[in-house]
């Protein structure tokens, strides 16, 4: 497996020397946050140092299930452009978001919605020989409306679906309240990506590893269990944790 980290993580003033340091600790590549103001130019930072490159697609403001045309197309256009420029720099994966039904009765209809359009995307994502993973979301606990895929089931069902791959949050998963071993068994090759960080439990803090439940406990020998080869990609709060902070830690874990 190959460790990655997650350019929200460094926030939105990054400078090729911060490439630089990001390469010396060992990360094998990075991934792109799509609405960070200077997102592009860190795709020419990552190609500089040779860095392996996936991003992250773009999610506010847009929704993949939503059922208002004109918000689709926008959001189809801007998810494809993205996929574009990836593959300009020879990306390797799009991790995205199934976006979310407007009200918590609308989930059923919203699905088969979401899954015409994984197709869809997919579609294009293939023309660029990208792959699509998408992410396990937070369930909205006041049940106001239903976010894609908030549940296990939910999602190994629109993956299989739609035969695309799965980025597994493993901060998300532990909100939801499902057991890290048992859902890494469940997804077995469709395993695309693993985001990791830690929480308490209760809120996504994206804290480094071993500072709230340490939740990637395990996490190695499970993905190994697996045959995982693929990225695991630290997601860290910038508004925490410094670059330097996430490099001390992998300094520690390295040793």
């Amino acid at each position: 497996m190959e460790k990655w980290l997650s350019l929200w993580s460094i926030g939105q003033e990054g400078t090729l020397s911060d490439f630089q340091a990001i390469k010396n600790a060992g990360f094998d590549g990075i991934e792109i946050w799509a609405e960070q103001y200077r997102s592009k130019e860190y795709l020419d930072y990552a190609k500089q140092m040779e860095l392996k490159i996936g991003i992250h697609l773009p999610f506010h403001d847009l929704n993949l299930a939503t059922p208002d045309s004109v918000v689709y197309e926008r959001t189809l256009n801007v998810l494809t452009e993205w996929l574009e420029t990836l593959a300009e720099y020879g990306g390797q994966h799009a991790t995205f978001h199934g976006g979310y039904a407007w009200s918590s009765e609308e989930r059923d209809e919203t699905l088969v919605r979401v899954k015409k359009r994984l197709l869809q995307l997919d579609e294009k994502a293939k023309q660029y020989g990208i792959d699509l993973l998408l992410e396990n979301l937070i369930p909205d606990k006041l049940n106001y409306c239903h976010h894609i895929a908030s549940n296990v089931e939910e999602w190994l069902d629109l993956i299989q679906f739609a035969n695309i791959k799965a980025c597994l949050d493993i901060g998300h998963l532990a909100v939801m309240g499902n057991d890290l071993e048992e859902t890494i068994g469940k997804l077995g090759s469709s395993l695309g990506a693993v985001h990791l960080s830690d929480n308490d439990g209760k809120a996504d803090l994206h804290q480094l590893p071993g500072e709230g439940n340490n939740l990637s406990k395990g996490l190695h020998d499970y993905l190994k269990n697996i045959d995982f080869s693929g990225p695991v990609v630290y997601e860290i709060n910038p508004y925490k944790y410094s670059l330097q902070d996430i490099l001390n830690h992998i300094a520690k874990v390295n040793v």
